[in-house]
Parts: C-alpha cells; sequence; structure tokens
C-alpha cells in the first residue's frame, strides 16, 4: 500500500519523459476541456516516479509539496522508448493531479477542509475525476496523432532515400 512516506523514494522524469507530458499537455490546454490548463502554470511542476505506487493509485499530489505531481512508474525492465511510451500514456493521471493542484490554488482553505474523507469524494475528486475521464480521450486522439504524424516522417524518409 503507497503512504505518503513512500514519496522520499522518488525519482525525477527523465528529459525525454517529461518533454513527451508536456507535448501532450500543451495539446490537451489547447481544446475546450483543457481551457482550465492555459492560465495555470503546469510547466513548473516537478514529475515524480513513485517506485510504492500501483495500480490502485496511479498518481498523487499533496498540499505539503506544492509544485509536484508523483505519477506510477513504468515497469522497470523497459527501454527508453517504452519509458516516454508510458509517460505519454500516464498523461491523464498527470492532468487529474494537475486539476488538484488547480484547485488546491485556487482555494488552499478550502481545498484542505474538502480533503476530509467523507467530503473528499463529492467534492475534489469528482471534480478530477470528470476532468481525468475526458481528458483520456482526448490524450488518447493526441497521442494516435504524433505516432501517426511520426510514422508519416519516417516513411518520407526512406522514400526519399
Amino acid at each position: 500500500m503507497f503512504t505518503v512516506f513512500d514519496l522520499k523514494n522518488s525519482v525525477p522524469l527523465s528529459q525525454e519523459e517529461t518533454a513527451a507530458v508536456w507535448r501532450v499537455l500543451d495539446d490537451y490546454s489547447r481544446t475546450a476541456a483543457g481551457a482550465w490548463l492555459r492560465g495555470f502554470p503546469f510547466r513548473r511542476f516537478e514529475l515524480r516516479w513513485c517506485p510504492a505506487m500501483t495500480d490502485d493509485v496511479m498518481g498523487a499530489f499533496l498540499p505539503s509539496r506544492p509544485w509536484t505531481v508523483y505519477l506510477m512508474p513504468p515497469d522497470a525492465e523497459v527501454n527508453n522508448y517504452a519509458r516516454i511510451a508510458w509517460a505519454e500514456y500516464i498523461t491523464p493521471t498527470v492532468i487529474h493531479e494537475l486539476r488538484h493542484a488547480w484547485q488546491f490554488r485556487r482555494r488552499p482553505w478550502l481545498y484542505v477542509l474538502c480533503s476530509l474523507p467523507v467530503l473528499r469524494e463529492f467534492t475534489l475528486e469528482r471534480d478530477a475525476r470528470s476532468i481525468g475521464r475526458e481528458a483520456e480521450s482526448i490524450v488518447i486522439r493526441t497521442i494516435g496523432w504524433h505516432d501517426g504524424r511520426e510514422f508519416e516522417r519516417r516513411h518520407e524518409r526512406k522514400e526519399q532515400q
């Protein structure tokens, strides 16, 4: 089970992994659903892999670390390309956690009050879950578009040779 004490073992995403997440977030922020991100300094956040996270917890934001988002890492034995693909795939979780950071920045005291166990599910989580679900389909399309463009670039290079 994941606890806040496990966060000390987290490590930052590589530059390539972070760039992949920012690229997807940039595309998401250009949609109507992602409009809330346009004025939010999401690139200021540090993204960190937390090895204690498992399928039941894929991400975390804590007011005590207001500029950090913790994420479930990819499998240990994957190559760099698979790690970057995982970073893109987990972007809806990043969006969910950034929504919590956005909630906290708007009204810190209300966020802390709403973090109480019973209230949390009906306030903070309902909003972030809704944003995350909507982002999931947008991110899947965005990743598909990026993959398609990369395929086209490679195919064009082969034809030119």
